[in-house]
């Protein structure tokens, strides 16, 4: 260590700009109210002791030049650019104004908090959620930002949102499959466990997806995927599988739908009083010994798992019938048109992975960011139920970080009283309520921890007619970012390195972010701005704990999960429950909070929108889109390993590795079109267009070109990433839970320019 650093102080804390629950143990260097270094944090288990390039260069981000440094308030047209600097007490002040005159004239309601993902801690998430509720506010909801097709697979299958195996698990795995997720870049933490599986164990890396990506790159087999047709592929499996008897028939029986009888024309179960005049409301099952329907529940009733029958007119099949059916379409040849992938290969690893047992899979936001996300996320599951996969050391279809593990106090913030309550309000709603005053009006809008204009679909939209129909718009964040030249005041917010929280990750740990220095210029942190604006507001008397005081409420919840836990031993270093010294694997009971008590991959609620099975639907802007002819390639997404979302844009370590945004195409569409590395190109279609330079990298497949999301709009020669996109609402999510955004189902053209 050289003599600069021998006398400084070291903070643990915890970086949370990750947006994954994979927040990073970090030693801060401090001498006097300077930070001299970042590096790893030490943990119990130090397979855990690692940062990457963003959280090391969070540095910057506390010293940027260009840091919001005082409250902005806004004197010209919204996106002119035009501020002048105001006290935190005039900065409040005008909020608390405006806010009251909303509420008076349009209702509680029409004052909505828009709560994002990176940086997003307990404490910060939690304080703005007691402040909706206390007044009567609308909290909106960021999962359809592009992650809520997974959930709502998850809640159609299983009835419940998160519930995966940890990644640790997957060294007792025989293959494991990377299916449209990229942890190499977005959940290093999880890749690491991968690979020492893989060195370890000898577990078989497959990784699935439209780029060949650094997770791509570690792993011992590649499958290039067209996007949006990940649910074919799943039934093209199933049929390999079902066709070479792979299937775990048992399993199916015992805690699948598979042998509950349904109404071929109503996609209704069968139920008991639907036979019986008196009946109950029990699910029908054919009992193999007596030859006749029988309630699913009875211990003597032997079901059958394959079987259709005619009762009183009308027609029934089980549930796995209509599964077996439905998949026994999708041949590898059929499949192979679809996905582009060859038939050999989908019939090769379909009986490895139903051959060696037990056989995981992992995914993410990739697979569902297409408009039908939720069918592809749903089929991987049915996929792995098919196999029998759940509940297994090594089976599993897992999405994301995993389990939810530690139940902490948040009745504190979701419910502070008994008469205290907000609403609920989908992202890709907020346009709407907006524009048209539906379901309810919305007039005033803070935005916390989100870049909204920059990374919701269909930016130009949001500019043009969303934004303009807001009385009043706060936003709050370390710079003047594309949400901030459109939005009536602009509050100045702490780094991580400045504030405390508690913050989830990596599993199975606990953290306490612990302030390292004291808050530069005049920013604050988003706990004491809300308890001052609560103090205008009428409300101080629910908005007075500190930062600390608040982490401590969280974790007084007197929860099993929690046991031990305290202040001073989270200052010393990260918490785990002694229940997640093993590797956690879900469903291991077998007990699904469905209404059947089984695993759904047959959701009746589904049946008028024909999604009851999980078909598939081809991509809203694919090659079956007459769009196609004008728009013939399809724009994907990626996450950078140099930034989290729109964070880190502006640092300049990362901007020496990677200065500018590109989109990347492969050389065989760039050629038709007379591109050439480094060439300046427009990325358009009838929403909007992005000018930035070419890459050419074969590991793009043909017909696809990416643009690394995050960038923010004035990096590009002109328009953004997101005015590509569109805002438009499944309505089969929303029935499940809520709509989510198909960032990845996109048609655009390509030309040269300049």
């Amino acid at each position: 260590m050289s003599e600069t650093y021998k006398d400084a102080k070291i903070v643990r804390t915890a970086c949370p700009y990750h947006c994954s629950g994979n927040s990073c143990g970090v030693l801060a260097h401090v001498q006097g109210d300077n930070i001299t270094k970042l590096e790893p944090a030490e943990f119990p288990d130090n397979r855990f002791r690692r940062v990457c390039l963003r959280g090391l260069s969070s540095l910057q981000l506390l010293n940027h030049p260009d840091r919001l440094k005082y409250p902005l308030k806004r004197v010209g047209n919204r996106g002119e650019g035009k501020w002048a600097r105001v006290t935190w007490d005039e900065a409040l002040d005008t909020i608390a104004d405006n806010f009251k005159k909303i509420q008076e004239k349009h209702g509680p309601q029409a004052i909505a908090w828009v709560l994002g993902g990176p940086g997003g801690g307990t404490t910060k998430f939690g304080i703005y959620c007691r402040f909706a509720a206390l007044t009567h506010g609308t909290r909106v909801s960021c999962w359809g930002y592009g992650d809520a097709a997974g959930p709502d697979a998850m809640l159609a299958t299983f009835g419940t949102h998160f519930q995966g195996h940890d990644t640790r698990d997957s060294r007792n795995s025989k293959i494991c499959i990377l299916w449209g997720t990229n942890p190499a870049v977005t959940r290093p933490f999880q890749m690491r466990h991968f690979m020492r599986a893989r060195e370890s164990t000898g577990v078989k890396l497959v990784a699935i997806d439209p780029i060949f990506s650094h997770s791509a790159a570690r792993c011992d087999q590649y499958i290039q995927i067209r996007p949006g047709t990940d649910s074919a592929l799943a039934l093209g499996m199933m049929q390999v599988i079902i066709n070479n008897n792979l299937h775990d028939k048992d399993y199916l029986t015992k805690n699948t739908v598979g042998p509950l009888l349904v109404n071929t024309v109503t996609g209704q179960f069968l139920r008991e009083k639907d036979l019986v005049s008196e009946g109950s409301d029990k699910y029908m099952v054919w009992d193999r010994v007596n030859a006749q329907p029988a309630p699913q529940d009875k211990p003597e009733v032997a079901p059958v798992l394959d079987h259709s029958c005619t009762l009183k007119g009308a027609r029934y099949e089980t549930a796995f019938h209509m599964l077996s059916e439905l998949a026994a379409q999708y041949t590898p040849e059929k499949t192979s048109e679809i996905t582009d992938i060859p038939s050999d290969v989908i019939r090769d690893l379909a009986i490895e992975y139903a051959s060696n047992r037990p056989s995981s899979i992992y995914t993410n936001m990739g697979v569902q960011r297409t408009y039908h996300g939720d069918l592809s996320f749903r089929t991987i599951l049915a996929l792995a139920a098919v196999c029998g996969y759940y509940g297994v050391k090594g089976g599993g279809a897992s999405l994301g970080a995993g389990p939810k593990t530690y139940v902490l106090n948040w009745g504190y913030f979701l419910k502070p009283e008994e008469w205290a309550t907000y609403s609920r309000l989908p992202i890709l709603n907020l346009y709407e309520a907006l524009e048209t005053g539906k379901p309810f009006p919305v007039k005033g809008v803070w935005f916390a921890f989100i870049n909204f204009v920059n990374q919701s679909p269909n930016s130009n939209k949001i500019i043009k007619d969303v934004l303009p129909k807001a009385d009043f718009i706060v936003d709050t964040d370390l710079f003047m970012n594309t949400t901030g030249q459109y939005s009536d005041m602009v509050l100045p917010v702490c780094t991580f390195l400045e504030h405390s929280d508690l913050v989830g990750g990596p599993f199975p740990y606990l953290q306490l972010q612990q302030r390292v220095v004291k808050p530069r210029y005049e920013s604050k942190s988003d706990v004491n701005i809300i308890n001052a604006l609560a103090e205008k507001m009428g409300l101080k008397e629910y908005f007075h704990k500190s930062e600390e005081e608040l982490v401590e409420t969280f974790i007084d919840s007197k929860h099993p999960s929690l046991e031990g836990i305290s202040m001073d031993n989270l200052k010393q270093g990260p918490y785990a429950s002694k229940k997640f010294a093993e590797p956690f694997v879900a469903w291991t009971d077998q007990k699904f909070p469905t209404r059947t008590g089984r695993i759904e991959f047959y959701a009746e609620k589904l049946a008028p929108l024909g999604e009851a099975l999980p078909v598939y639907k081809p991509p809203k802007e694919g090659r079956e889109n007459p769009l196609v002819k004008k728009y013939p390639l399809v724009f994907v997404q990626r996450h950078s390993n140099f930034r989290t979302h729109s964070m880190y844009a502006n640092v300049s370590w990362l901007l020496e590795l990677n200065p500018e945004p590109l989109v990347e195409m492969n050389p065989v569409d760039a050629r038709t079109r007379g591109i050439n590395e480094g060439d300046m190109v427009l990325v358009y279609n009838d929403r909007g267009k992005a000018k930035l330079k070419a890459r050419l990298n074969e590991g793009v497949k043909a017909g696809v070109v990416d643009i690394a999301q995050g960038w923010w709009f004035h990096q590009f020669g002109e328009g953004g990433f997101n005015c590509l996109t569109y805002e438009d609402r499944n309505p089969a999510q929303e029935l499940v839970y809520e709509a989510n955004s198909g960032f990845n189902d996109v048609l655009v053209e390509v030309e040269k320019v300049g």
